[in-house]
């Protein structure tokens, strides 16, 4: 089977990651890239011999280019992934979907209403095996007695800044995304959600259908990182300490790793039309669910109900920045 054309755009920590995945991965072929930096651009393409463009629109525009990665700042993600889908692209987004509720449901709209696959870069769903653990949760006695534990730290964005100096904004975002997805692929739609912040990190509260409960911390810390999800009888499912790195890992190694997994399943998935595990819906539900903390954040830890921040956009979109017309890829 010919390799499916894939694009990617942004080439930085998390880019390399994607780099290195696609180029290991007999099932694409990594048409072009795309990054601002003109140094990075210069040593991909000495290192890789693809050709690295500076903006992500010669790449929607390379008819060789049928799905695209993005992987640049949180806050391109919207304007690029709905550049991408508008041009008959499909997508595989980074984490977090995007920053506003509204912006989610847009490209939730936009990517059904052109028959588009949309995926969103959850890899903590694909580090695990989802539909044994779903046959162990229906052995519990009671739907009803569900509640799960979610730990995650990190070492934080390459900021300078110290790992937990008033970051906790960004800690919604880029961390506790992964657990809140893995929970509604098992436990279903969050209805309701409460966080505070401390020097330290974030503790949160979200509800799910039927009664089920996460309990999570997400912390900005120096190594070694925790990456835990557990659900009361049933198994702990623990992470690798550093599941999405595809450094010094060989092809084998790549291709089984959490990120590997998610590529397989996006590619598989653009060539079915299948949707795939890690979806837009399922991105859309997290950005509601991460709207609702950061609401309960600014309220006193007050339970949001996640309703009331479908039409809402987040209460940090100001990361979002100016929007601009012209794609310019950046480093993530």
């Amino acid at each position: 089977m010919k390799p499916l054309g894939i694009g990617l755009v942004g080439l930085g920590r998390w880019g390399r990651n994607y780099l290195k995945t696609l180029l290991a991965l007999p099932e694409c072929r990594l048409v072009a890239a795309a990054d601002a930096d003109a140094a990075t651009r210069a040593r991909i393409a000495g290192e890789t011999g693809i050709a690295v463009h500076e903006s992500a629109d010669e790449l929607l525009s390379d008819p060789a280019v049928k799905a695209l990665v993005i992987a640049t700042p949180d806050r391109t993600h919207c304007r690029l992934a709905s550049a991408a889908l508008a041009a008959g692209s499909d997508v595989l987004v980074e984490k977090p979907m995007t920053l506003a509720v509204s912006e989610a449901e847009t490209l939730v709209r936009q990517a059904e209403d052109n028959n588009g696959v949309l995926a969103v870069g959850h890899t903590a769903v694909y580090a695990v095996d989802i539909e044994s653990f779903r046959i162990r949760l229906d052995s519990l006695p009671r739907v009803a007695d569900r509640r799960a534990r979610a730990e995650r730290t990190s070492s934080g964005p390459s900021t300078g800044q110290s790992p937990v100096a008033n970051r906790q904004s960004s800690i919604l975002f880029d961390l506790c995304p992964h657990d809140i997805a893995l929970a509604a692929l098992l436990f279903g739609s969050p209805v309701a959600a409460r966080a505070r912040s401390s020097e330290d990190g974030v503790r949160y509260e979200v509800r799910f259908q039927m009664d089920a409960l996460l309990r999570g911390r997400a912390q900005w810390c120096k190594p070694p990182h925790l990456r835990r999800f557990e659900v009361a009888g049933a198994e702990e499912l623990a992470e690798p300490a550093n599941p999405t790195s595809a450094d010094r890992q060989s092809p084998v190694a790549i291709r089984h790793s959490p990120l590997g997994r998610q590529c397989l399943d996006f590619i598989e998935c653009c060539r079915t039309r299948r949707q795939p595990l890690s979806n837009g819906r399922l991105g859309l539900a997290v950005i509601r669910c991460v709207s609702a903390l950061a609401a309960s954040c600014a309220d006193g830890n007050a339970w949001v109900q996640i309703s009331d921040v479908v039409h809402r956009p987040s209460s940090f979109a100001s990361r979002s920045g100016p929007d601009r017309t012209e794609h310019r890829a950046e480093v993530a």
